[in-house]
């Protein structure tokens, strides 16, 4: 069981967890093949087409953008984890745009037919989902910062506490040093003194 669970480099639980993802994934599949077999043929391949041919050079050139903005104006700045904080809220508030998109656009729709609801709200409530989800992402990289500074704080402190005690503990060597020199001295001058006293 070792053996596998090292081959596989991660715990029991996110096995389980992925499998039973697969099969989730395989019921619904299995329940909308069977109800609607050309419908979700045709979604396939557009959301194959339209992720592959247009979504991603679009967010992959938007993402380049950013990081070229950002070096220009801050050289030194290298990247990071700090991107990230930048990605996650804005592919959540991609994915919302492309899912709700004729109601966020307030194209025609048969949404107000069935539900005699306005579609008005939707882009208000998306741009209110999309401004907490950046306001979490910056609490949340926050509070990244401060433990870092904390933690580099506690090694800074921990480095200086070290080479004080390297500093202390020379400083100690070199008065033993001192100590032995000054004591084989005296060892010399008593020797050297004990034949000028037998020949006097």
């Amino acid at each position: 069981m070792s053996r596998l669970l090292r081959w596989y480099g991660a715990s029991p639980l996110h096995l389980l967890t992925l499998l039973a993802c697969f099969g989730l994934a395989g019921y619904a599949a299995s329940q909308l093949l069977s109800s609607h077999p050309v419908a979700v043929a045709v979604w396939f391949l557009g959301a194959v087409i339209g992720h592959d041919l247009v979504l991603m050079p679009l967010y992959s050139v938007a993402d380049r953008s950013v990081l070229e903005v950002v070096r220009h104006r801050e050289p030194e700045l290298a990247p990071g984890p700090w991107i990230n904080y930048l990605r996650v809220p804005a592919a959540l508030s991609g994915l919302l745009l492309l899912v709700w998109f004729p109601l966020i656009l307030r194209l025609p729709s048969p949404y107000h037919a069935s539900t005699a609801l306005s579609a008005d709200p939707y882009v208000w409530h998306w741009l209110a989902v999309t401004g907490a989800l950046f306001l979490l992402s910056a609490v949340a990289f926050a509070v990244r910062l401060r433990r870092e500074a904390r933690r580099a704080a506690r090694a800074a402190a921990a480095e200086r506490a070290a080479a004080a005690a390297r500093a202390a503990a020379e400083r100690a060597a070199a008065r033993a040093a001192a100590a032995r020199a000054a004591a084989a001295e005296r060892a010399v001058a008593q020797d050297e003194g004990e034949p000028e006293k037998e020949g006097g």
